[in-house]
């Protein structure tokens, strides 16, 4: 049993924990003596740090501690700062209390030399602690005598705090606290440290290990002081991500780590990934292979729903005024048109942002094995999750977005979240999003009895709600222009892709000791996937369509303009655009200045592929073609007959020439004669044509 003796003379017996009061001080020769006298006499143990002071405090202090045989002097020769200077008394109670000489309860004090901090209430704060299990109280300051600026700089550096914390944090500057001593042994693991920057570096770190803390106890302060400048300010505000970020970097690491590149690994990956996002942020238009499609639909939701406060069901410039304005994308393209109006097409491509850190970080969200860095850099280097990123297929990122939202919400058994949000994640992507619902649904109902009767009757109202998305979808032409086989090897090719993703939060949690003991050969793997994919992606071997360098690479511009500018142009027209699929922007050039595209812009629609000449007039008359603008990139990227073909007709007096581009890279040809002398066959599928160069 250990003696308290209390400022009246009184002593009384007391069980563990102790009190253990740590004093850090720099320059504090007035007050020194008389803080520590106070302060002694209500703790079993003080520990006073001279940090390299160069007035009389550390004569001061050697001159208190005779007859204080509970009381030691740590020593800095040369001033560190308050950070390292408790720091290194943590650090020594560190190692008495692995040596056993103190004990993992024992309660940490840290108090301010320059008698600031109000001892009277010292007893009653332990006691909030002990009553309430805390392992950390951070004294809330009254600072109603303080300056304005100082009590709003304090409200801005806590508030900063709490977002980093992810917990509550009120006066995160305030150096009044009380710590149970193995939580602060642990959250020395992660601290750094300099100047100024443990109270918040500490609190930030506490908080995020999960450990209880409670900074809203008020308590007066005798007396007005700070040190601090600007350049303290800013090194708080920076300390605390940087704390933040110990936490989530370390905590989980993988085994095969060590921990002194731990930190800086998973930013290989993650930074390179947010400087792709602002480039991509900083251009008015981002080109992908299925970036165009979504420009052009939020463009003319736009103009419909603003311009002419109407919905449509069509979309005028698309196949000819048959393709559904809203096939899917609803959530992305209407909010998009929404913003059309302040931003223009940045809108879309701000939304593509936008989607990806918040597809990235839900889905990092969605499970708590996926909470660790090491685990969304994985999800990162998915090469599938790369292909979504440069193919900009903004409805998918949206929809798995939304889906993992809905998953968090399902999870917490917010239903009237969690309904909307599985409407939403279905009708943006009703091929991927709409089973993935589903599937979780299934899941959650299977493993909650209780809960069957509201998941049902939310699954019903979702259902219905998705009717008129599902009406939509299966309009689109280019399900009846094409054969069932190929919109099947379609899907088939699609589901592994887009669903490795959706599912890859739930393989994680499944089989997280697994993936730590293997990091290596896991990322290894994902990584030698980017080797072979990226290249086939970006045309190695003519395997695929596009190329990943058009967004970051080219800015878009109006390649038709000379042709638009010409007499030729005709708005209202429908034409056959054959253009590169990744450098698709005069599509939106033409459709923009009035222009039908006898297409959709799905590949379905394009139909990239070699014709006989019966065939072609054929197709011609069953998608209205009035004109074919023919670029010489096309056929570099296809190697398709239909230039042979325009040629021939052209020789034949069937067709044409209209325009030429001076500098050659596109021919537009007049078809409407010979279209029109074409029996008309009632649709594309009449036409049997034959199987695409590519799909």
């Amino acid at each position: 049993m250990a003696v308290r003796t209390h400022p009246t003379g009184a002593t009384e017996k007391h069980a563990a924990p102790r009190r253990i009061a740590v004093v850090p001080a720099y320059n504090e020769e007035p007050t020194v003596a008389t803080v520590l006298e106070r302060l002694y006499q209500v703790v079993d143990e003080l520990v006073v740090v001279d940090d390299g002071s160069t007035d009389g405090t550390r004569a001061a202090i050697e001159g208190w501690l005779p007859g204080h045989p509970n009381a030691r002097m740590l020593v800095h020769e040369v001033n560190q700062g308050m950070s390292e200077a408790y720091y290194y008394a943590f650090t020594d109670l560190k190692r008495r209390m692995n040596a056993g000489e103190i004990a993992p309860d024992d309660l940490i004090f840290t108090v301010d030399a320059d008698g600031q901090h109000e001892l009277s209430v010292l007893d009653d704060l332990e006691r909030i602690s002990r009553d309430e299990r805390l392992d950390a109280l951070i004294v809330r300051r009254d600072l109603s005598t303080y300056p304005a600026y100082k009590r709003f700089g304090n409200w801005v550096m806590s508030t900063w705090a709490a977002l980093w914390a992810g917990s509550p944090l009120f006066d995160v500057e305030s150096g009044y606290r009380i710590f149970r001593m193995d939580a602060l042994a642990h959250a020395l693991d992660f601290y750094k440290g300099y100047k100024y920057s443990e109270t918040v570096e500490v609190a930030v770190i506490l908080c995020r290990l999960g450990y209880r803390v409670r900074n809203d106890i008020s308590v007066p302060v005798p007396l007005y002081r700070s040190r601090t400048n600007m350049k303290d300010v800013l090194i708080d505000l920076w300390a605390m991500p940087a704390a933040w970020w110990r936490v989530i970097a370390l905590r989980r690491k993988p085994p095969i780590v060590p921990r002194a590149v731990a930190i800086w690994l998973p930013l290989l990956v993650l930074l390179p990934f947010i400087v792709l996002l602002a480039l991509m942020a900083s251009k008015r238009i981002f080109l992908g292979v299925d970036s165009i499609n979504n420009y052009v639909h939020i463009w003319y939701l736009h103009e419909t729903l603003i311009d002419q406060l109407r919905f449509p069901i069509h979309a005028a410039p698309l196949e000819g005024g048959a393709a559904p304005a809203v096939p899917y994308g609803i959530v992305p393209w209407v909010l998009g048109a929404l913003l059309f109006e302040l931003l223009g097409d940045r809108a879309v491509t701000l939304l593509f942002v936008v989607g990806l850190a918040g597809l990235v970080l839900a889905a990092g969200s969605a499970r708590p094995a996926m909470r660790s860095p090491w685990m969304v850099v994985l999800f990162i280097l998915n090469p599938f999750f790369v292909d979504a990123v440069f193919a900009v297929q903004l409805p998918f990122v949206w929809a798995a977005f939304l889906f993992f939202l809905y998953v968090i919400a399902l999870d917490r058994r917010r239903y009237l979240w969690a309904g909307p949000l599985a409407w939403a994640a279905a009708a943006t992507q009703p091929v991927f999003g709409g089973p993935a619902v589903a599937l979780y649904a299934l899941w959650v109902f299977s493993r909650t009895p209780r809960e069957r009767r509201t998941l049902l009757l939310l699954a019903g109202v979702v259902a219905l709600a998705l009717l008129p998305i599902a009406w939509l979808t299966l309009a689109t032409p280019a399900l009846t222009d094409n054969g069932k086989a190929l919109i099947f090897r379609s899907l088939i090719a699609d589901v592994p892709r887009r669903g490795s993703i959706l599912i890859f939060p739930f393989v994680v949690q499944a089989l997280q000791p697994s993936i730590l003991r293997r990091y290596a050969l896991v990322t290894g793997v994902l990584v030698g996937g980017l080797l072979i994919s990226v290249p086939l992606a970006n045309g190695l071997f003519g395997w695929a369509e596009g190329s990943y360098l058009a967004g970051v690479l080219h800015d878009p511009g109006n390649p038709y303009r000379a042709f638009i500018a010409s007499g030729t142009f005709q708005p209202g027209a429908r034409y056959r655009l054959l253009t590169r699929n990744e450098r698709e922007e005069g599509y939106y050039a033409i459709v923009r200045e009035g222009g039908v595209l006898a297409s959709d812009l799905f590949a379905e629609s394009q139909f990239r592929r070699d014709f006989r000449a019966n065939q072609y007039g054929c197709f011609l008359r069953a998608k209205g073609v009035d004109f074919v603008l023919a670029e010489a990139a096309y056929f570099r990227q296809y190697g398709t007959n239909e230039r042979a073909l325009l040629q021939d007709l052209e020789r034949d007096g069937a067709i044409a020439r209209a325009f030429v581009d001076a500098s050659g890279r596109y021919e537009v040809y007049d078809v409407r004669a010979f279209r029109a002398r074409q029996p008309d066959p009632g649709s594309v599928m009449a036409c049997r044509l034959r199987r695409p160069v590519r799909e």
